[in-house]
C-alpha cells in the first residue's frame, strides 16, 4: 500500500481580500515525482508557503505524513519537513560545503564542530553523487548544477520528507538538465518525492510519474503517464495559446534587409570560439546554446560590460549604447521601479535617447496620446504594485516600441513564466520585429521560441555548429522530438 505524504483538501484562501486557492486539492504519494503544470501563476506562491508551514486557511484542511497538520478551525504555524529548491540559493555564500551539509541545518546540538569526520562524510556523498569538489569548498564557488545536487543533499541529511523543485529547469542547460532529472529518478526509486513545478508540460513529461493541471487557483485535471499527456494538454488546456503561438509564425519567405544591423567576426573569449553571427533590420534570430556556455558572455559583450575579447563588432560604437537594449531572464523584478508611476517606467529608457526628456512634458502628453488606445487606464497607474505581470511584461515590451533600438537581446525571455504570458511575450517580440527591430533571442531550449524565430543559430560548446532558415526548420526535430507538430 502506498504511503501518503501530502495531502491538500479542499483549501480556499486568500490575500488583500482576492482568492489565490479556491477548493485546491492534491495527494502525493511516497516515491513520487509528481509534476504541477502552471497554466498560470497566480496562487503558487501561496501554495508552496502552505506546504512548508502550516498557516492559517479560510477552508480545508492539510495532512502530512498521514497526519493532520493544519485546518482551516486550527492552525499551528509549525514546520513541515520540507525543502524549497529554486532560483534563490539556500546555501551560505561564505561557509565551505561541508559546513553548509552538516552544521547549518536543524537539529545539530554539538558545542564542538567534528571537522575531520564530516569532511569524509561530505567527500563520500559528493563522490557518489558524482560533484568533483573539494568539501572545504565554498559554496559561492559552485556551478548553479552543483549548487542543486548541494541542495538535494542538504535535503537528504535533513531527513525532509518532501522536496519541491519550482522553476529549476530554467538554471540548467539542457544536458544538466538530463542529469538532474535521471539523479531525482534515482532518488525517487529510494523513497524520496518529489513535487516539480514547471510552466511547460515538455519538461514535466519527461520525469514525472504524474502531472496536474494548475489553474484558477485549483487542480482543473490529473495526468498519468500512459494518458497521452501531450496530445491532451496542447488539445484541451492550451489550445488557444498553441492557435496564438501558430499565427505568429512568420512567413518563410519573409525578405530583410541586406545590410545587417549588427555583425560580429571571429569573436573569441573564454567561452566563445571563432564565433560570428549578423542580424538584420526585424529579424528574429534564436541562438540555441544548449550547452549554456556562451549566453551570458554573449549578452555582456552586447551591453558593454564585457570587453576583453578578440575579434571585431562591426559597428563598434553601437555597443553600450541606447541603439543595443538588453532585456534579461526575469526582466520584471530587475528593470522596472515598482514606487514610480507605469507612465515614468514606460519612458524611462527615452531619458537616454533624448536629452532633457523630463523637462519637456509635451513629449510625455505625446506618448499618452499615442500608446492611450492600447494601454488604456495601465497609463493612469501611480505605482506598479497591484499590477498582473501580464500588464508588467506589457509595460517593459512597449518600453521598446517607444524608444525604437536598432537590436534587441532577450536573454531567455520564457524563463519563470506561465503558459499564457509565454504566449504573449512571443506575441510583442513579433511586433518588434514589425516595427524593423532586430531582435536575437538567447536561449538553451527550443519549445515555444521556435515558432516566432525567422533563424536558429545552434551553438555547442562555444562553437556554432548548425544554421537553420524557416524552412528548414523540421530538422530540428532532431534535436528535440517533443516539438509541437505545426
Amino acid at each position: 500500500m502506498k504511503k501518503e505524504i501530502l495531502r491538500m483538501e479542499h483549501i480556499v484562501c486568500s490575500e488583500d481580500g482576492s482568492p489565490v486557492l479556491n477548493h485546491f486539492s492534491m495527494q502525493i504519494f511516497k516515491g513520487e515525482i509528481y509534476g504541477l503544470l502552471c497554466l498560470e501563476q497566480h496562487g503558487i506562491t501561496k501554495m508552496i508557503e502552505l506546504i512548508c508551514r502550516n498557516q492559517p486557511i479560510q477552508y480545508g484542511q492539510v495532512f502530512f505524513e498521514e497526519k493532520l497538520v493544519n485546518h482551516f478551525e486550527n492552525n499551528s504555524r509549525s514546520k513541515n519537513r520540507v525543502t524549497l529548491i529554486g532560483n534563490k540559493s539556500c546555501l551560505i555564500d561564505s561557509l565551505s560545503l561541508a559546513d553548509n551539509l552538516f552544521v547549518i541545518r536543524s537539529g545539530f546540538r554539538r558545542h564542538i564542530i567534528p571537522e575531520k569526520a564530516i569532511r569524509i562524510q561530505t567527500r563520500k556523498l559528493l563522490n557518489e553523487f558524482q560533484i568533483r569538489v573539494s568539501p572545504l569548498s565554498l559554496a559561492e564557488e559552485l556551478t548553479t548544477y552543483e549548487r542543486l545536487v548541494v541542495e538535494l543533499l542538504r535535503a537528504m541529511i535533513a531527513g525532509n520528507r518532501l522536496i519541491i523543485l519550482w522553476q529549476v529547469s530554467d538554471l540548467l542547460s539542457s544536458e544538466e538538465l538530463l542529469r538532474f532529472h535521471e539523479l531525482i529518478r534515482k532518488l525517487a526509486q529510494k523513497g524520496y518525492t518529489f513535487l516539480y513545478i514547471y510552466n511547460h508540460h515538455e519538461v514535466l513529461r519527461t520525469v514525472c510519474d504524474r502531472i496536474s493541471v494548475f489553474e484558477n487557483g485549483h487542480i482543473e485535471k490529473v495526468f498519468f503517464e500512459s494518458d497521452g499527456i501531450e496530445e491532451k494538454i496542447r488539445d484541451v488546456f492550451a489550445r488557444y495559446s498553441y492557435d496564438k503561438l501558430l499565427q505568429l509564425k512568420p512567413d518563410a519567405q519573409k525578405s530583410f534587409p541586406m545590410s545587417p544591423v549588427l555583425e560580429l567576426k571571429h569573436i573569441c573569449t573564454e567561452n566563445m570560439k571563432d564565433f560570428s553571427l549578423s542580424v538584420r533590420p526585424g529579424e528574429n534570430v534564436l541562438i540555441l546554446d544548449q550547452s549554456n556556455t556562451i549566453l551570458w558572455e554573449l549578452s555582456s559583450i552586447f551591453s558593454g560590460i564585457k570587453r576583453d575579447y578578440a575579434g571585431k563588432i562591426e559597428p563598434e560604437n553601437l555597443i553600450g549604447s541606447y541603439h543595443i537594449a538588453v532585456i534579461p531572464r526575469d526582466p520584471t523584478s530587475s528593470l522596472l521601479f515598482p514606487d514610480l508611476s507605469y507612465l515614468d517606467n514606460l519612458c524611462f529608457p527615452l531619458s537616454e535617447k533624448v536629452p532633457f526628456f523630463w523637462q519637456k512634458q509635451s513629449l510625455r502628453k505625446s506618448i499618452l496620446k499615442e500608446f492611450r488606445p492600447e494601454l488604456g487606464d495601465l497609463l493612469d497607474q501611480p505605482q506598479l504594485y497591484d499590477l498582473h505581470s501580464r500588464d508588467l511584461y506589457q509595460l517593459i515590451y512597449y518600453r521598446y516600441l517607444i524608444v525604437k533600438p536598432r537590436l534587441i537581446i532577450c536573454m531567455q525571455p520564457l524563463s519563470g513564466v506561465d503558459m499564457y504570458i509565454r504566449t504573449y511575450i512571443l506575441e510583442m517580440i513579433t511586433k518588434l520585429c514589425k516595427e524593423g527591430i532586430a531582435v536575437l533571442t538567447l536561449n538553451t531550449e527550443l519549445y515555444d521560441t521556435l515558432y516566432t524565430a525567422d533563424r536558429i543559430i545552434q551553438v555547442e560548446n562555444g562553437r556554432i555548429i548548425n544554421e537553420f532558415l524557416r524552412d528548414e526548420f523540421e530538422k530540428l526535430r532532431t534535436i528535440n522530438k517533443g516539438l509541437y507538430p505545426d
